[in-house]
């Protein structure tokens, strides 16, 4: 009887345990930080007579960049564009950023823009379009909040100066300013 008594209580202590044995909790997914907004602006070397009031603003920031470039004309062409946190793979130049035009007594192709490179804290943006054949320009600059950049399309410089680009690296979607008002 005391065998039987022994039998069921070890039976019963190796049978709970293995019934009662803890999980391992799930891991936490661990949520990837929103990426922070790319804005891009398109500057275009005018005379004065050229300029369209109605054309969006042109920072203070912008305006003085190019000034100690030596490119005393120009006017923005596009307010500030949002580009597409999450590009099309395979597709290049997924957004619009301007639809292109005459300006003065030249004509432009539409130009898009595409985030070919968004790692360790940086980021290459690529501008391309304004003739038949793609002009292109990348700018790199450090992925964070208030970064901003300029570069200019080298290959059309005329007599009157050369396009701009202007990049803005704006805040995540969640708490950002928007800048597409033209205003700093």
């Amino acid at each position: 009887m005391i065998r039987q008594f022994l039998t069921v209580i070890v039976g019963a202590l190796i049978l709970v345990p293995a019934a009662v044995s803890a999980q391992e909790p799930a891991p936490k997914k661990k949520s990837e930080p929103t990426p922070n907004r790319v804005y891009v602006k398109i500057i275009m070397p005018t005379a004065a007579a050229e300029r369209d009031k109605k054309r969006p603003a042109v920072e203070t920031w912008i305006a003085e960049d190019l000034r100690k470039r030596g490119q005393a004309k120009f006017t923005a062409v596009t307010k500030w564009v949002p580009l597409d946190l999450d590009p099309i793979s395979g597709i290049p130049l997924c957004d619009s950023v301007w639809d292109g035009g005459a300006l003065g007594d030249t004509h432009y192709c539409p130009v898009g823009a595409d985030i070919p490179d968004r790692s360790d804290g940086r980021i290459k943006v690529l501008v391309d379009g304004w003739g038949p054949g793609g002009v292109g320009v990348t700018v790199a600059m450090t992925d964070e909040p208030g970064s901003r950049a300029i570069a200019g399309v080298k290959e059309l410089k005329t007599d009157q100066g050369m396009p701009y680009v202007a990049v803005l690296i704006g805040p995540p979607p969640e708490n950002s300013a928007d800048p597409k008002d033209g205003k700093k």
